[in-house]
């Protein structure tokens, strides 16, 4: 059975620290159980972008080749500076992959993407505050949840101090790990405490050696 592709959208002034646990989550799980993900970095077009850190990024492909894509588990958009306009052809993309029931989720900038979109008017999400969504516009106001990360009808969404939720989000919907082990990773990167380290131990060997 061929890996199922998580792919990032790499953007000028991608936020380095929004999809970095998730990168590192994608290998791990590999290391773990081989041959089930691969990530792949997708642009719009596949000229070198430069991150929020100062770091090059290369995507390998075209983020409207992902439409088709069979195998593709999730597009995720971390967020940056200059989602305010343009990015039609990523736009193209998600709706297309949502009318495939394919999951896309967006952190910090990128919500205030899907909001200029219309995608977020009639869906349950969240983002950096309210006000900041209002910007665009959008109409879903009412469905903004005070949470840090949200999922309704295929769109994930969070704030981007918020990426631990995200990711152990973004493993709960791919089946990137199972529900126990995204559960006892979260907890334990967002409070620091030992019983979730060994939780997170305890779930990651049964799923191992399932």
């Amino acid at each position: 059975m061929s890996p199922r592709t998580i792919a990032l959208y790499a953007t000028d002034t991608m936020a380095d620290w929004e999809y970095a646990y998730l990168t590192t989550q994608i290998a791990q799980a590999e290391q773990a159980r081989p041959g089930r993900f691969t990530l792949t970095l997708v642009g719009d077009g596949l000229d070198e972008v430069t991150s929020l850190g100062g770091m090059p990024v290369r995507p390998t492909r075209d983020v409207a080749d992902l439409v088709a894509d069979g195998a593709l588990a999730a597009l995720v958009l971390p967020g940056g500076e200059h989602y305010d306009e343009g990015h039609e052809r990523v736009l193209e993309t998600v709706t297309g992959l949502l009318a495939r029931d394919v999951p896309v989720a967006a952190i910090c900038g990128a919500t205030f993407l899907l909001a200029r979109a219309g995608l977020l008017d009639d869906r349950r999400h969240t983002s950096n505050d309210p006000g900041y969504l209002q910007l665009t516009g959008y109409t879903g106001g009412a469905l903004y949840a005070d949470a840090p990360v949200v999922t309704d009808r295929g769109i994930t969404t969070a704030s981007g101090i918020h990426a631990v939720p995200f990711t152990a989000e973004v493993m709960r919907v791919t089946g990137l790990y199972p529900g126990d082990v995204a559960d006892a990773w979260e907890q334990l990167f967002r409070t620091g405490e030992t019983q979730h380290f060994h939780r997170l131990m305890e779930a990651t060997s049964a799923w191992q050696n399932a």
